[in-house]
């Protein structure tokens, strides 16, 4: 693994640093191959608004220079599929809660090994409910930030059978898996969980939803058993992209043919990075 603390070659930060202390900041994981970053402009544009949502927005400058570094001295440190990581806090500063007026944003940058999902896309995998309720919250929906405890604790209940575990809200409606987003078809049309309160809008759900001339999409609040009636379920991440659910808690579903459909679309996207 190799780091960049405020674009120079490091591995530390400062104690003090709001991120560390309140989880005050915001993070992207962007899939990454020589030359090419998968999905950069979603990435960049969620941690922006996100940024923006806590009250720490990057000027011009700042983006700029962000891009420019991940351009000219990023890119040409990946000879493999890889992961880069991009963490941003607002530094240190503030007494107590309340953030400093003005930010000096801690600016972290990883490079890490991408992770193999080849049999998970191919063979689908099994999904739990999760004990863990996800709080329902308009002012952090929908974006990365760095406090990240309800999915942590969610993981810590995960069975080793299972891959993954579908987290309700406190209303008992769908939101997401610890760690992507999730969708379903039902009669040829295509369903997903709405984000307006809580969860991560994921770039590859929206790449999904963006990139549909074949299916319905329908968006809206859901329960378990809208779910648990369809004919296929996936979920997707922008690591693994599009992987089949075969079981959730016990209960059998197919790996379906609109989900093999989507799978060849996006993954036809994926390696010529037009989403």
């Amino acid at each position: 693994m190799t780091w960049f603390v405020n674009y120079r070659l490091e591995e530390s930060v400062s104690v003090a640093d709001r991120g560390l202390a309140y989880g005050d900041g915001v993070f992207e994981t962007i899939r990454v191959f020589p030359l090419n970053f998968l999905q950069i402009s979603d990435h960049l544009s969620r941690l922006y608004r996100g940024l923006s949502r806590l009250g720490m927005p990057f000027s011009l400058d700042q983006k700029n220079a962000l891009s420019d570094f991940l351009d000219q001295h990023i890119l040409p440190l990946i000879y493999d599929e890889s992961v880069v990581k991009i963490i941003v806090s607002r530094g240190e500063g503030g007494r107590g809660y309340l953030a400093p007026e003005h930010c000096i944003h801690s600016i972290i940058i990883g490079i890490l090994p991408a992770p193999d999902y080849q049999d998970h896309r191919a063979k689908g995998v099994s999904l739990s409910l999760s004990p863990v309720p996800i709080s329902s919250n308009r002012f952090l929906s929908g974006i990365k930030h760095l406090n990240r405890l309800e999915n942590v604790m969610a993981k810590r209940f995960l069975r080793a059978a299972d891959f993954e575990a579908i987290m309700l809200n406190e209303r008992q409606e769908l939101v997401e898996c610890i760690q992507s987003n999730l969708f379903w078809v039902e009669k040829g049309i295509l369903y997903t969980p709405s984000l307006h309160q809580s969860g991560v809008q994921g770039t590859y759900r929206k790449a999904i939803i963006e990139n549909q001339d074949s299916y319905t999409v329908q968006i809206g609040d859901y329960s378990l058993p809208v779910l648990m009636a369809a004919d296929e379920v996936f979920i997707t991440n922008s690591l693994m992209g599009i992987v089949p659910v075969i079981r959730i808690a016990g209960t059998s579903f197919p790996i379906g043919i609109h989900t093999r459909k989507l799978q060849i679309s996006m993954q036809a996207k994926d390696m010529h990075g037009v989403h």
